[in-house]
């Protein structure tokens, strides 16, 4: 079938939404906020029409105690209507309560820390929005807001995460997260993004007697999506549509639903959730605006014939079963909500709404070609722990990303809830401390309707550990994993088993945190696209994984991010090793552009050649705290400059831009003589000695000849004195094993990757983690449990210990030369890239050294043959130019 143009809003397919309520007509709610008194008292508003007109609970600091107050504010006047002493509210510096306030019928419920505290009488209560308010000499912080409709769903929900998405009218964000009012002041919302989750449905009909020879569905939507054609899901992705910079661009899914159609009556339907929305990250790509989508369905019948079907206001709308869905906090579904058929031809849907047009997003539509995330086979538990009474925790023996899977029975409205964490206390409950501000919870209300299964669809978590309690009886429970399909074409194992552990680690950690972008970590309030993350461990993904498609949708999201060369020269190296690992191209011509300006715009930035700002070898060895995290600024941002202008150099000859590639080549000797009269302190040292001021000049290229020796000698120094344990954050780590194989030094470089003790990968895989740690500790003020970030050295396991590197773009021509180190027996690794697999193979026998290789057709390959299992690994005996198929050598 041809492409389609998708004209949206041109005479097609029009973006539609579910019909908004004002919220100032909002009634019998219930609102919950989290107070934080630090002077005075405060007060959350309720059935306010204007700053004139509301309901008002206070929570006032009275002496050495605190009250809550229920009041009406009418004309400027002030109406008592009850107070009562704060259940356990001593004064202190700050009094916190977590308030929920229930609007009856003429009546308002309040409680305090999960205790009743007040109940009064309210015959004018009336319809109106919420807000905040602090008086004179008052001052308050409000986080975590909630307002919920009389069923339990939430219509509005605020993390007060975004300056740019604060709502109300008065009030800034404090710190992390949290809504700060003081003096006289009134905060109302004003301008709510709706935090439900609607359904909308199409009934349509085909010509009878004639077969559908093709149909390609589009889709789009302001928020996750699920896409339902006749009663089914039009395929198993989730989570879409894809991440991006929203006001840029917006990137559409196409579907093959030509199995799905059939002649005669046929439906489709779309299932909204929040997905990126005002309450993710402020550090992210998000949506601050309410829930929209777009749909064209494009159908060839077997005639000739042709149909399209586009959203309008012709569909119609209902709410879903979902009660709440956030990325963060998780799921409440109610399972007597369900609309049995709702995505079906025959299903009445005369009580819903016919949809609203919505005001079309300010990005371009553009075809998305990045694989989709899946959710995978479901893993069993390895054990189930039962802490207390009625509480099991299941332990899925792998920390990932996604969901569990529940089978539960029960009668109807009985609860099912489920929370996730990395971590389980000494007694086996779950610990949550790298959740941060995540509830991670998903909730099932049953239908009572025998043994029924429950899965979210619109959140998901980073977890080990489930706990599952409630007053439903939980049947089974299964982890079930999400990632984007990326195909694995990277396999590597060895001798050592902490070193397969270690392998294993990386790769799940970089699946983990593999949706539709590459996010930090997966399981606290974050999961951000970060550029650093990504830049460093890009190598050992294409390594293990079928990453071309991946990262070039990736490429288009940063190609207009302006920092520091280790946050923003990502967009410059990425495209490289495309070039270089899958001989792309057409990426690195597409983004040679946005190469070019980053570095001109360095080069003005940094005009001596010295860069001195960005978060450099990140998350070194620390004592903990903020400004702990950041080590040898200077020396990596100076050396990635260095590099990445290179990169620029070599890319400009390759599209045949020489003098573009002669004015470069001149800046990167610019730089390397700015970085050398900078830092290099005499007798090999560079900085401060460091092992990562060792390491980035003699990885990237800036030592002179010369100085080579006595940099690595004071490279072995430096690891000699942390007692052979590696002292780096994420850069430097990531070519720890590179430099020294490559300067004789890797029994070094071994001990170094297999010590126990911390700071060590073998001191995390001791203390049960089955994926990277953000830091080497295991707690602290920062400390993700599933963080992919030091995960660039397993690169060094393919390149170096199974010694496969490419000497031309796209393995035309290969080097195979293993660096073998005395600790080690056996290592194997495979790769497959454009020419085929390529594998390389090393076994110490018997006081002999087996060495096969497998070279595909089209390829030519270098093979180093290393010395003896008695000699240093390093030592070349001899270079063999061969041809395709397998060889085998036995070395003495």
């Amino acid at each position: 079938m041809d492409i389609v143009e998708w004209n949206v809003g041109q005479g097609e397919a029009r973006w539609i939404e579910k019909p908004a309520i004002d919220h100032r007509s909002w009634s019998r709610y219930t609102v919950e906020a989290d107070v934080a008194v630090e002077a005075g008292g405060a007060a959350v508003l309720f059935g306010a029409q204007d700053e004139t007109a509301f309901y008002g609970c206070g929570l006032d600091i009275i002496g050495l105690g605190a009250a809550v107050t229920l009041y009406s504010v009418e004309g400027g006047g002030r109406t008592e209507l009850g107070r009562a002493a704060l259940p356990g509210g001593e004064a202190a510096a700050v009094t916190r309560a977590s308030l929920r306030i229930e609007l009856g019928t003429g009546e308002v419920r309040v409680f305090a820390n999960g205790r009743l505290a007040l109940e009064a009488a309210a015959p004018d209560l009336r319809p109106g929005t919420i807000g905040f308010a602090t008086g004179a000499g008052q001052r308050a912080v409000f986080r975590d807001l909630r307002v919920l409709a009389e069923d339990g769903r939430a219509m509005y929900v605020n993390r007060f995460y975004d300056p740019t998405a604060v709502h109300f009218g008065a009030g800034r964000i404090e710190g992390a997260n949290g809504l700060l009012l003081e003096g006289d002041a009134v905060a109302l919302l004003e301008t709510p993004a709706a935090t439900d989750s609607p359904l909308f449905r199409k009934a349509f009909e085909l010509p009878a007697g004639v077969p559908v020879a093709s149909a390609v569905a589009r889709v789009y939507a302001v928020g996750w999506y699920e896409l339902r054609v006749n009663g089914r899901k039009a395929d198993n992705r989730v989570l879409t549509p894809a991440n991006t910079p929203y006001e840029r661009r917006m990137l559409y899914d196409e579907y093959d639903v030509t199995d799905a159609l059939r002649t005669g009556g046929n439906a489709l339907g779309l299932w909204l959730g929040n997905g990126y929305n005002a309450n993710y990250s402020r550090w992210g790509w998000k949506w601050r605006r309410n829930k929209a989508v777009v749909l064209q369905l494009d159908v060839e019948l077997a005639d000739g014939g042709k149909r399209r079907i586009v959203t309008d206001e012709t569909w119609r709308t209902a709410d879903s079963p979902l009660l709440e869905n956030d990325i963060y906090d998780g799921e409440t579904y109610d399972g007597r909500l369900d609309r049995p058929g709702w995505d079906t031809y025959g299903f009445a849907d005369d009580d819903w709404l016919p949809a609203a047009p919505a005001v079309p997003p300010e990005g371009t539509l553009e075809p998305n070609p990045q694989p989709p995330v899946r959710a995978f086979a479901p893993i069993e538990p390895v054990r189930v722990l039962r802490p207390r009474d009625g509480v099991a925790v299941y332990d899925f023996g792998q920390n990932v990303a996604g969901w569990a899977k529940a089978t539960v029975e029960g009668a109807a409205g009985s609860r099912l809830t489920l929370r996730y964490s990395e971590l389980i206390d000494a007694d086996g409950n779950i610990d949550p401390w790298t959740n941060r501000n995540a509830k991670a919870t998903d909730a099932y209300l049953l239908k009572g309707e025998g043994i029924e299964t429950y899965e979210p669809r619109f959140t998901y978590h980073g977890f080990r550990y489930v706990e599952a309690s409630g007053d439903a009886r939980p049947i089974a429970v299964r982890a079930v994993p999400i990632r984007a399909d990326v195909r694995e074409t990277g396999r590597f194992a060895c001798s050592d088993a902490l070193v397969n552990r270690i392998q294993s680690n990386i790769r799940w950690s970089f699946l983990n945190n593999l949706v539709t972008i590459p996010t930090d970590c997966c399981q606290r309030d974050e999961r951000t696209p970060c550029l650093m993350d990504s830049a460093v461990v890009e190598e050992a993904a294409i390594h293990n994984f079928d990453m071309r498609l991946y990262y070039r949708k990736w490429l288009g999201d940063i190609e207009d991010s302006v920092t520091n060369p280790d946050w923003s020269g990502d967009k410059v190296t990425l495209p490289w090793h495309l070039y270089w690992y899958y001989g792309d191209k057409e990426t690195l011509a597409r983004q040679y552009p946005s190469m070019r300006a980053y570095i001109d715009h360095l080069s003005g930035r940094w005009p001596e050649g010295v860069v001195t700002e960005g978060f450099g070898d990140w998350c070194a060895p620390n004592e903990d705290g903020w400004e702990s995290y950041f080590r040898e600024v200077d020396i990596v941002n100076t050396s990635l400059y260095y590099n990445q202008t290179s990169i620029v150099s070599e890319a400009a000859a390759v599209l045949g831009l020489p003098d573009e590639a002669r004015r470069y080549a001149a800046l990167t000797d610019t730089i390397k003589r700015a970085f050398n009269e900078t830092f290099y302190k005499g007798d090999g040292r560079y900085g401060n000695g460091s092992q990562t001021a060792q390491l980035m000049p003699l990885a990237l290229g800036l030592t002179p000849e010369e100085t080579v020796a006595p940099a690595v000698r004071r490279l072995a120094e430096a690891i000699a004195a942390k007692d052979n344990r590696l002292d780096t954050g994420i850069y430097g780590t990531r070519y720890l094993l590179d430099v020294l194989a490559d300067h004789g030094y890797v029994d070094l470089a071994f001990e170094v990757l297999t010590q126990e003790n911390y700071p060590s990968f073998g001191y995390q895989i001791a203390s049960g983690a089955t994926t990277l740690w953000e830091q080497w500790s295991e707690k602290g003020g920062m400390h993700s449990h599933d963080h992919a970030m030091f995960g660039g050295i397993g690169v060094s396991f393919y390149t170096r210990l199974a010694g496969i590197r490419p000497l031309t773009p796209g393995y035309d021509t290969i080097r195979i030369h293993p660096c073998i180190p005395s600790a080690l027996d056996w290592a194997e690794a495979s790769v497959d890239t454009p020419k085929g697999r390529i594998s390389s193979a090393w076994r110490k026998e018997e006081g002999r050294l087996r060495f096969e290789v497998d070279i595909p057709e089209g390829a030519t390959a270098w093979i180093v043959l290393p010395g003896g299992s008695t000699k240093r690994a390093e030592h070349e005996r001899e270079r063999v130019l061969a041809g395709p198929g397998k060889h085998m050598f036995q070395i003495e």
